[in-house]
């Protein structure tokens, strides 16, 4: 009888982590969702009308002050915005497995957004949300990586080599796959923040976008409105029908032991 409880729950403590796991993704569905919603009911607002409180803008990016941008670190391309990031295949030991991030990175150095109408000053804070359109490169299994990401890991000391291991003319080793946004001087970007005020010259009222909104939203993006708002969306839905799989499957089998016990 004691033997039997606890083959139950055992089984029952197994369910629980799809159940958590479940129950987590659920959640990042419905963050995703409800983000997506408060940028399409978020009015774009032109420069000149801009004042305290929740913000979106759109126009062109050149950085505050002149020289003053950032290199890219995989292509070396002039920036005002760039995210990187390195991913490395993990193995589930039964033909399947995962991308897990092994570093990444977003910078950015405070631009002047220009919609036509006037200028704002926009920094991106510790906690903001930069999503760029990326570039991505996949380096298979005991594959040379291209001379970009050579260059790249020499210089980026938080990066190391992926592991190989050569038996004759066979090569093995970690599959990496690595990622970059760009944000370039002059591109259209999209900005969703919150504005203050700051004491401009000679009386002018200027403004400064540089902190997240009351809902947490601090996003600086080279991709549309349009697009964000379906990627959130898309995504979140994704999130959700996953989640529900993994709770329900969990609760199932949780449930199994105890029918009719």
């Amino acid at each position: 009888m004691v033997q039997g409880m606890v083959e139950k729950l055992a089984i029952s403590g197994f369910s629980a982590v799809f159940v958590v796991v479940g129950l987590y993704v659920l959640n990042r569905g419905r963050v995703a969702r409800a983000r997506s919603q408060r940028i399409a009911e978020t009015e774009t607002t032109p420069v000149r009308e801009l004042q305290p409180g929740t913000a979106e803008v759109k126009g062109v990016a050149q950085p505050a002050e002149d020289g003053n941008t950032l290199e890219s670190p995989i292509t070396n391309q002039e920036a005002v915005a760039t995210y990187v990031e390195t991913e490395e295949w993990e193995s589930s030991g039964e033909g399947g497995g995962n991308w897990r991030t092994k570093h990444e990175r977003s910078s950015a150095v405070p631009m002047l957004v220009d919609d036509g109408t006037g200028e704002v000053l926009v920094e991106l804070p510790a906690d903001g949300d930069l999503d760029v359109e990326e570039q991505q490169w996949k380096v298979g299994s005991g594959d040379e990586p291209p001379e970009q990401i050579k260059r790249y890991l020499e210089t980026e000391a938080e990066v190391d080599e992926a592991s190989r291991k050569e038996f004759g003319p066979l090569s093995f080793g970690e599959r990496r796959r690595y990622s970059e946004g760009v944000i370039e001087p002059g591109e259209e970007v999209y900005v969703l923040g919150t504005a203050r005020e700051e004491q401009g010259d000679w009386g002018e009222r200027n403004f400064a976008i540089d902190a997240p909104t009351e809902s947490g939203d601090f996003i600086l993006s080279d991709k549309s409105e349009a697009e964000l708002i379906k990627e959130g969306k898309r995504g979140g839905l994704v999130y959700l029908l996953f989640g529900g799989v993994l709770t329900a499957v969990g609760l199932f089998v949780m449930a199994i032991p105890w029918v009719g016990a």
